[in-house]
């Protein structure tokens, strides 16, 4: 047998209401800025592609002035292994009219608007340009 000796004895007690909770404005705006920022990296990088890529296409240093490197170490070259080439600045939407990803043609007959990247010695990297 338990006896009580509070005045508490016998009571019911009933919990207080919990507030409803409250709207989080901040997470609601650092969810709306990445879906903005997202949204807007997808229009300008992959529907739009305003961006512009450096294309290197091979060059006679016979006819014109060459970007030269070093190629006797392979992995001192690029995976297309061009000792003598030039340059081209072209824009993103532009690339897939080259053929097999060499613009040299596309580049030369003005199919596309390329601009032509001029030969700077750059001795960090290891390039010279023909004379």
């Amino acid at each position: 047998m338990s006896y009580c000796l509070s005045s508490e004895c016998g009571k019911i007690h009933i919990m207080p209401k919990t507030e409803e909770k409250k709207f989080n404005w901040f997470i609601f705006l650092i969810s709306l800025s990445c879906l903005a920022v997202i949204s807007s990296s997808f229009y300008f990088f992959y529907y739009k592609k305003d961006y512009n890529f450096i294309v290197e296409v091979s060059c006679d240093i016979t006819k014109e002035i060459c970007f030269q490197r070093d190629c006797s170490n392979l992995d001192d070259c690029p995976p297309n292994g061009l000792s003598d080439f030039k340059r081209y600045s072209l824009n993103a939407a532009d690339f897939a009219k080259c053929e097999n990803e060499d613009c040299t043609l596309a580049c030369e007959t003005k199919a596309i608007e390329c601009e032509q990247i001029e030969c700077v010695v750059d001795e960090i990297i290891g390039e010279t340009c023909s004379i």
